[in-house]
């Protein structure tokens, strides 16, 4: 588990404790509609983030989600071609490749790839149809790389999409990770995954 995350959530958990605990030394007993009136503002804030993410959940149900497919064809020079369907009841639009990432998942210069890849934006994608996503050189093909590719949903929202080529001929379509809006609630649910984690780990070593 990473470190840098864990210490973040742990100096927000504690910015959360000091607040009660600073009205409780300063003011003592007088502290208690304080702590009352902050805790309310605690939950509030929680039924906010929850609603957001029921907003968030409200919106998966218009995007699209694709199939991939990898073909070769014999000729002089042999033409690699990365062909994207889309296996959703979902209309996607704007479909067109960003950027490609090297094994480190860092941004290859444009300079590099753009004579070895060529890629037209694909307008539209109507469910079940498929189209050309990118067309490669040989040169490149038998790199290991990851390619972007972004498109746009029913309701506008941009999203985000990897297509991962291994060396061995296989590729893997890998969807953007996002956490759920919110950071109280993401914290909680951070701390309950760690302290389950931390339990797992006990359990094993016995």
């Amino acid at each position: 588990m990473r470190i840098a995350p864990l210490l973040r959530r742990i100096g927000f958990v504690l910015i959360l404790l000091a607040i009660p605990t600073l009205l409780g030394v300063r003011f003592r007993w007088d502290a208690i509609l304080p702590v009352i009136i902050y805790l309310q503002l605690i939950l509030i804030w929680a039924q906010a983030e929850i609603a957001l993410r029921q907003h968030s959940l409200f919106g998966i149900q218009f995007k699209p989600f694709f199939g991939i497919s990898y073909k070769r064809v014999i000729t002089v020079p042999p033409e690699h071609s990365i062909w994207i369907r889309n296996a959703s009841g979902n209309v996607a639009y704007n479909i067109m490749v960003g950027r490609l990432l090297d094994k480190q998942n860092k941004p290859i210069p444009p300079a590099q790839w753009k004579d070895k890849l060529h890629s037209d934006l694909i307008s539209s994608l109507a469910p079940e149809e498929e189209a050309l996503l990118c067309s490669l050189n040989e040169e490149l093909a038998g790199d290991e790389f990851t390619i972007e590719f972004s498109y746009s949903d029913q309701l506008g929202e941009l999203g985000t999409m990897y297509i991962k080529l291994v060396k061995d001929g296989r590729i893997l379509l890998i969807p953007e990770r996002r956490e759920p809006p919110g950071i109280l609630l993401n914290t909680f649910e951070y701390f309950a995954l760690f302290f389950k984690f931390v339990g797992f780990r006990r359990r094993y070593r016995r």
